[in-house]
C-alpha cells in the first residue's frame, strides 16, 4: 500500500475495535516506537495495523512525513468517534469484569509521584476494583527499573528525554535553583543538594558542572524531594530539580548565574506485559489514561 490510503469502498462495514485502539494511542503517543510499547507489540505490527485500519475505511488517518504523527483531517474526523467506540467498549467490560478481576500488584515510582500523585489515583482505582491489592514503594528510577518483573509489575520513573524506557507521561527541564536573594551559587567549591549516588539528576548535575570546569561539593544528600528543597531554601546548598515539581519558593538559576545547561527528562511508565495479568493491564491502562493529562 502506498503513503496513501487506497480510496476505493471500503471492504468491509465492521471496523475492528483493536484497530481503532492503535489509531487512538498513535495520535496520543505521536510516535510508532512508543505505540507498540504502549501496546506491548512491534513497530512494525502498528504500522500493519494503522495501515489495515486506512484500507478499511478508504482514507489516510495519520500524516507520517512529520517528526511526531498527527491526523489528516479525515483522521481528525474519525478520532473522537473512535475515541467514543473505546470508551463505550471498555465500559462494557468494566462492568463486567469490575467484581471479578482480582490480584496483587507492587508500583515503584520516583517521590514526587510516590507522596504527591500516584495515592489518590490508586485509591480511585481500588474504589473501581477492590479485589485488586497494590503494594506503593518510592525509589530510583534505574534501581526499579532493573527490578521490573521481579520485584515490580509498574514503574514510574525518570529518564532522559527520549529515552525510550517507558511510555512517555510528561516531559520538562531540569534546572538548578537556590532561595531567592542567596549568593549561594558564586561558592567554589559549589556546594550542592542532590539525591544519593545512581540518581539520574545527580549524575546530570555533576557531570555538567564538570564540563563547564565548575568545582563543587555535595553539601546535602538525600533520597527527598522535599528534604533537598528545605538544604537550598535554608541558603547552603545548590539543588537541581525537574522545573514541572519546583518549589514556587526556589529561584530557577541559569547561564546569566554561571550555571551550565542541562538536558530535557521525561517521566515514563513502563509496565511488565505478561499473560494473564489482567489486574496489572487494568491499572497500566487507567494509570496512562490519568497521569498522561496530569501536571508533572
Amino acid at each position: 500500500m502506498s503513503a496513501h490510503a487506497d480510496p476505493r469502498t471500503p471492504r468491509s462495514h465492521t471496523v475492528d475495535i483493536d484497530l481503532l485502539r492503535v489509531f487512538d494511542t498513535l495520535l496520543r503517543v505521536g510516535s510508532f516506537t512508543t505505540a507498540g510499547k504502549a501496546l506491548s507489540r512491534t513497530q512494525s505490527a502498528v504500522s500493519m495495523q494503522l495501515r489495515r485500519l486506512e484500507e478499511q475505511l478508504g482514507v489516510q488517518l495519520v500524516n507520517r512525513g512529520t517528526r511526531r504523527l498527527g491526523p489528516t483531517p479525515e483522521g481528525l474526523q474519525l478520532l473522537p468517534l473512535a475515541r467514543q467506540m473505546l470508551g463505550l467498549n471498555d465500559k462494557l467490560f468494566h462492568d463486567i469484569e469490575v467484581t471479578e478481576v482480582s490480584g496483587s500488584i507492587r508500583i515503584g515510582a520516583i517521590e514526587h509521584y510516590a507522596t504527591r500523585v500516584l495515592p489518590v489515583l490508586i485509591a480511585e482505582f481500588c474504589r473501581l476494583y477492590p479485589r485488586i491489592h497494590i503494594e506503593l514503594h518510592h525509589g530510583v528510577s534505574a534501581q526499579m527499573h532493573a527490578e521490573l518483573g521481579a520485584h515490580y509489575d509498574l514503574v514510574v520513573g525518570i529518564g532522559p528525554a527520549g529515552s525510550g524506557e517507558g511510555l512517555r507521561l510528561s516531559k520538562s527541564r531540569v534546572v538548578w535553583a537556590s532561595t531567592p536573594g542567596s549568593t549561594t551559587h558564586l561558592q567554589r567549591p559549589l556546594p550542592l543538594a542532590l539525591n544519593p549516588q545512581g540518581a539520574m539528576l545527580r549524575d546530570w548535575a555533576t557531570h555538567a558542572l564538570d564540563r563547564a570546569g565548575i568545582a563543587w561539593r555535595v553539601a546535602y544528600t538525600s533520597t527527598s524531594v522535599s528534604g533537598l528543597e528545605a538544604a537550598v531554601r535554608a541558603g547552603i546548598a545548590v539543588g537541581v530539580f525537574r522545573e514541572a515539581t519546583i518549589s514556587k519558593r526556589l529561584k530557577v538559576l541559569g547561564g546569566r548565574e554561571g550555571m551550565p545547561a542541562m538536558p530535557e527528562c521525561e517521566v515514563w511508565l513502563a509496565a511488565v506485559p505478561l499473560p494473564g495479568r489482567r489486574a496489572v493491564e487494568l491499572l497500566e491502562a487507567f494509570l496512562i489514561h490519568r497521569l498522561r493529562t496530569a501536571p508533572g
